[in-house]
């Protein structure tokens, strides 16, 4: 059969083009590699990441604890303990004032007797603590006392200056508080040793919050309260992204601090007590279906979840006589490795850039030899 006279001058536009095409997929192939090793690179390093975040956060957690726990071990060997008078307790205002000074976190200091007397020392940090308790322009601490003498209680308000000088004393009324019925003190009267309280309503301010509290031998119990508020800043300073999660939380899921304070408590169905709320309380789809996993959960993991990919870590934080205590961080993997993935989507167009100027470099360089034959 005698050979086609327009067939060979398609061959070298075949070749050409065979050549491109494999140009073309060797540079996509390549491209697609690299951005799939860069991937792996990226997950890695986040999990690092999220890893020293979910570290940092359990220091600050016990940089919070630890240093007031240290200072009511201090008071209970303080002569503070063997007082019987409020004349003798005025004396000690200085050291207690000391500690609250040392621990901003700290919302009050307080020390309860066996027989039922009481000493709490607060500071009055913003306009809304000196309304609350009507306390003289000139107020920097308040201190409550209540004392027995001959079988009559006498419950009063010191409100002092800077310096620790009594500016105005006020009866207070008796509302039937105490401190032997408040859970801190039986809990720590029986205890041998620190402890953390759940979170409960405090009797004075009736602020949510957590207490840590000590015995001082048989006679007294050591108590320094932090309102959920405030650990819940310690929380806040610490989120790596605009959408991430924080929240502490006991093993039986009641809320101990949250990035987002205004949402810890609510009144309980058919009264008004105020109580803390639960994990899947909190308001949040993503919480909430975490909490179905369960609340004592060890864990890195990553769930699809409210249209994108989140890093999950749960773990337990040891603060020494608290609770099991657990810390559970989510953030959106995008937010997290943002500027990673930029990178990656920026290197992997500009292989498909110089993918694609081969190919048009290697389709001249066939036309040009095509030509020249």
């Amino acid at each position: 059969m005698p050979n086609t006279p327009g067939i060979p001058q398609y061959r070298p536009i075949l070749a050409l083009v065979l050549g491109v095409v494999a140009v073309f997929l060797l540079g996509l192939l390549l491209s697609l590699f690299h951005y799939e090793q860069l991937s792996k690179v990226m997950r890695n390093d986040g999990s690092k990441l999220f890893e020293r975040v979910v570290q940092q956060v359990g220091r600050e957690l016990d940089n919070v604890y630890r240093p007031p726990m240290q200072a009511l071990n201090l008071l209970s060997l303080s002569p503070l303990i063997q007082t019987d008078s409020l004349a003798e307790r005025l004396n000690y205002f200085p050291l207690l004032a000391q500690v609250l000074r040392d621990n901003p976190q700290l919302n009050s200091v307080y020390i309860g007797w066996q027989d039922g007397d009481y000493l709490m020392l607060r500071p009055l940090i913003n306009s809304g603590s000196q309304q609350r308790f009507s306390a003289p322009e000139r107020a920097v601490w308040m201190a409550w006392h209540i004392g027995n003498d001959d079988g009559l209680r006498h419950n009063s308000y010191l409100f002092l200056n800077s310096d620790l000088k009594v500016i105005e004393a006020r009866m207070a009324a008796d509302e039937g508080f105490d401190p032997r019925q408040r859970p801190w003190y039986a809990a720590a009267h029986r205890a041998d040793q620190q402890l953390v309280t759940t979170p409960y309503v405090f009797f004075s301010t009736r602020e949510f919050g957590t207490t840590l509290a000590r015995g001082a031998s048989d006679r007294a119990v050591l108590g320094a309260d932090l309102t959920l508020e405030r650990l819940s800043h310690t929380l806040t300073q610490q989120r790596v992204t605009p959408s991430s999660e924080l929240i502490l939380y006991t093993g039986d899921g009641v809320v101990i601090a949250y990035h987002d304070p205004q949402r810890l408590q609510h009144t309980a169905r058919g009264s008004n007590t105020l109580e803390p709320r639960r994990f899947q309380e909190l308001g949040s789809t993503l919480l909430a279906t975490i909490a179905q996993e369960g609340y004592q959960l060890q864990r890195q993991t990553i769930r699809e979840l409210e249209g994108q990919r989140w890093i999950i870590q749960q773990q337990r934080i040891g603060i020494p006589g608290s609770p099991d205590s657990y810390l559970a961080v989510l953030v959106p993997e995008a937010e997290l490795l943002s500027d990673a993935y930029r990178l990656r989507r920026q290197s992997f167009w500009l292989s498909m850039a110089a993918c694609l100027s081969l190919v048009v470099l290697t389709w001249l360089f066939c036309w040009r030899l095509r030509r020249d034959r």
